[in-house]
């Protein structure tokens, strides 16, 4: 190999087409879905969630070079028994001043409080009613949510970084049943503790 040749061959290609350098049209038509983020709802933005929104952006910014669409999913932890634990928290010891005014470092705080095994069954039982559709449960999820979701997009507003979905667990709630029935057809489920496991 002529090390001179291909070193004049591509600076002289770089030179030429500068920005564009590197970029095709070999993604045109075709979808790619990054999975990146993913911060649990009511607790601190950590530094997991940091490298692989940047990594995730990174790796969009190359696909979307390539001309690819890329579809950024910011798949949230906004679903499970920490939710029973929360609203029963907040039910108990919860403040409306102190949870607007610091949401996630307000939520922690009564999490950890509530996260005791005296409480266990409370946060349980919360998360049941949550599931079932109660007002006030779910009432206080979105509220916990959205006021989660608007301390992470002032992170991501500093790093210029979108997201083409914010669902997260929660939105497959209603869809599950068909998982369910599906894996009991097939006789892939147990029951273990009053819940039906695979």
């Amino acid at each position: 190999m002529n090390k001179n040749k291909l070193n004049k061959e591509v600076l002289t290609k770089i030179l030429k087409e500068k920005n564009e350098y590197g970029c095709s049209d070999i993604g045109n038509g075709k979808v790619v879905v990054i999975d990146m983020s993913s911060p649990n709802i009511a607790k601190p933005f950590g530094i997991g969630h940091l490298r692989s929104t940047i990594i995730g952006d990174a790796i969009r910014n190359l696909y979307v070079f390539l001309g690819y669409k890329v579809v950024r999913i910011n798949y949230l932890g906004d679903w499970g028994t920490q939710f029973g634990k929360l609203i029963f928290a907040y039910k108990k010891w919860g403040d409306k001043k102190q949870l607007v005014k610091n949401p996630i470092k307000y939520l922690l705080k009564l999490y950890v409080k509530s996260n005791k095994e005296e409480y266990e069954n409370d946060g349980r039982e919360w998360f049941k009613e949550l599931e079932n559709g109660n007002k006030e449960a779910l009432s206080l999820w979105k509220q916990f949510r959205i006021l989660s979701l608007s301390e992470f997009k002032k992170i991501y507003k500093i790093l210029n970084v979108k997201f083409e979905s914010y669902h997260g667990e929660a939105f497959y709630n209603d869809k599950l049943d068909d998982v369910v029935n599906l894996l009991q057809k097939k006789k892939l489920l147990i029951e273990s503790e009053g819940a039906l496991i695979v």
